[in-house]
């Protein structure tokens, strides 16, 4: 009796280990199994965010193409519109160079037609104001205020002869001249201003003065700019100006390196005052945030600027 109760107790103390090893086994296969649909989840959720991803970057694909289509679009119009517009500037330009050497032509054809009528006629005596002389009416008697007037009228007469004469001679004198021209006939007539006929006449002190009869109506020309020759220039002084010239400009501009000036020159306003660039990024910073702007490149700075000052005290 003792043996078969022994061996009854054996059994069931065997059964119950065999009972808590299936279930342990089966808490570890539903921990694995509950385990193994976590990571099924979350690697659903990933596949779902990548392909979510995966479909707003083929989107921004599209757009960036569409973008760069436009741009090459854009750019080959500006390139045909460049070379109109250099078609047109070469035509303008040709046209005003076909402009200037007619007028070129027409100045030289117009000086020589006035050199050519300076020539053949007298063009003082054109530009004097003609002083006609009526025959009086014979009188037997005439009295002593028409002889005061003729003798007034004779002696004017002699003294535009007279300065017709010296005009004559100043021409005569300035067209044998070798340095001179028509052009410089020209300016001496204008300096002058001759005026023959209302030159000479008497003023009335009880009337008022005309400004065209008057002195003050007398235009000062200013004298032509005439080019003096210095002749005792070598002939090797402009070859030397522009060599040295060309050698300062080659050194300066091209073969020089830069210094410490230059690179002064290239420094911004915030390297050269210290905490600016942090000071402006702060007001801004505080102007977005009251009017609900996007502060996010304003804070990387800001962490990029902090990081620089770290390093700078260690």
């Amino acid at each position: 009796m003792d043996k078969s109760v022994g061996t009854t107790i054996e059994k069931i103390k065997l059964q119950e280990l065999n009972n808590e090893a299936k279930l342990k086994e089966k808490r570890e296969l539903e921990a694995t199994v509950a385990s193994l649909n976590r990571n099924l989840r979350e690697t659903i959720t990933l596949v779902e965010k990548s392909e979510q991803e995966q479909s707003e970057l083929t989107k921004r694909i599209g757009k960036l193409r569409c973008q760069v289509e436009l741009a090459r679009i854009r750019r080959d119009a500006l390139l045909t519109q460049i070379d109109a517009y250099k078609n047109e500037l070469e035509e303008l330009k040709n046209k005003s160079d076909e402009g200037i050497s007619s007028v070129w032509c027409l100045r030289s054809s117009i000086c020589h037609a006035v050199q050519n009528a300076s020539d053949n006629y007298d063009i003082w005596a054109l530009l004097m104001k003609p002083i006609t002389v009526e025959p009086s009416p014979q009188i037997n008697n005439p009295s002593s205020d028409d002889q005061h007037q003729a003798l007034e009228f004779e002696g004017k007469l002699k003294e535009a002869l007279q300065r017709r004469e010296s005009a004559l001679a100043e021409r005569e004198r300035l067209l044998n001249e070798p340095d001179t021209g028509e052009e410089f006939i020209r300016t001496c007539f204008r300096r002058n201003n001759l005026r023959f006929s209302s030159r000479n006449i008497e003023i009335n002190e009880n009337e008022p003065i005309k400004f065209s009869t008057s002195g003050a109506a007398i235009k000062k020309t200013i004298q032509p700019i005439k080019i003096v020759k210095n002749n005792n220039m070598p002939w090797y002084q402009p070859y030397c100006v522009v060599g040295s010239v060309a050698i300062f400009l080659i050194y300066f501009c091209i073969l020089r390196e830069e210094n410490d000036v230059d690179n002064e020159f290239n420094k911004t306003l915030y390297e050269r005052i210290k905490g600016l660039e942090k000071h402006q990024l702060l007001l801004s910073y505080k102007f977005n945030k009251e009017n609900g702007k996007s502060v996010e490149d304003i804070e990387k700075r800001l962490k990029e600027i902090e990081e620089e000052e770290s390093k700078a005290q260690l």
